[in-house]
């Protein structure tokens, strides 16, 4: 009879062996929930920007007339090329939609500019533009002015939006897209 000595157990790792590994894990996880958190930003951002687009450059939705607009006053062109007077929803950047007017309210619009009071919504890219959501600024000005002759008609050709941050304001100026020159 031989006799054998029972098998061994390797010996459990000393617990200063696991932290790294626990530490991988650790942030394995964090850089999944960042990606699937930046996936599910960038898809409501595209969804909210999509509704925005649509708002304001779908048909006449979001283009009002009171009557007091002359037939002959500029307009101003969407997106989509449409010609509209007085949009509650506007997308200023038609390239990559990072600014808009919404729930515009106006008060005059004529021959040489158009004026109201909106939301403006901008992406101010921090800490960069793809990541970063839109903001909103209740109560900016806006004027559309410098009309320009083109086929269809007298359009306007630039945005001023002044908005305020605390006691700071902020002027952005947009050029708009006209649909040609005559």
């Amino acid at each position: 009879m031989t006799l054998t000595a029972p098998p061994t157990t390797p010996p459990s790792p000393a617990p200063e062996a696991l932290i790294p590994e626990a530490r991988r894990r650790a942030r394995r996880r964090v850089a999944r929930r960042a990606a699937l958190l930046l996936a599910l930003v960038l898809v409501a951002g595209a969804a909210l920007l999509t509704a925005l687009a649509a708002s304001g450059t779908s048909g006449e939705s979001g283009a009002r007339s009171t009557g007091a607009v002359a037939a002959s006053a500029p307009r101003v062109t969407t997106c989509t090329g449409r010609a509209v007077v007085e949009p509650s929803t506007l997308t200023l950047s038609c390239a990559d939609a990072n600014s808009a007017l919404t729930a515009t309210r106006w008060s005059a619009w004529d021959a040489t500019s158009a004026r109201g009071v909106t939301t403006f919504a901008v992406n101010l890219c921090t800490p960069n533009c793809a990541s970063s959501p839109l903001r909103y600024f209740r109560g900016a000005s806006v004027v559309l002015d410098r009309p320009v002759a083109t086929p269809r008609g007298e359009r306007f050709s630039r945005a001023v939006v002044t908005y305020h941050t605390g006691t700071a304001a902020h002027r952005v100026i947009q050029l708009l897209t006209t649909g040609g020159r005559a």
